[in-house]
């Protein structure tokens, strides 16, 4: 399965395609319903992991309705996502403890 990185934006969104066999490829694309359609309908099922923002939840619900696997990121969380550690600490008293040892 590929896994497939979408930053998003109002017009223009970003895409890094991890392929099954190592490749990874890049490409930017109008942030449309219709340019999503043209670029997932065809695709066979990919995960796909989206940063939450305001763009994100429709483009979710188009992608999931192409059958793909969509995750949505929250990102500030994306310490605990980058280390793959649970004890990375995202609360706020766990950052603001932290913030006072820097």
């Amino acid at each position: 399965m590929d896994t497939i990185g979408l930053d998003l934006h109002k017009r223009e969104s970003q895409l890094c395609v991890g392929h099954a066999d190592g490749t990874v490829t890049e490409q930017r694309i109008v942030t449309s319903r219709e340019r999503f359609t043209a670029l997932f309908a065809e695709r066979r099922r990919a995960r796909v992991l989206l940063e939450a923002s305001t763009e994100s939840e429709w483009v979710a619900q188009h992608l999931e309705a192409l059958g793909h696997e969509v995750i949505v990121a929250d990102p500030t969380f994306a310490p605990m996502y980058s280390e793959r550690s649970r004890r990375v600490k995202t609360d706020s008293p766990s950052r603001e403890g932290q913030e006072g040892r820097v």
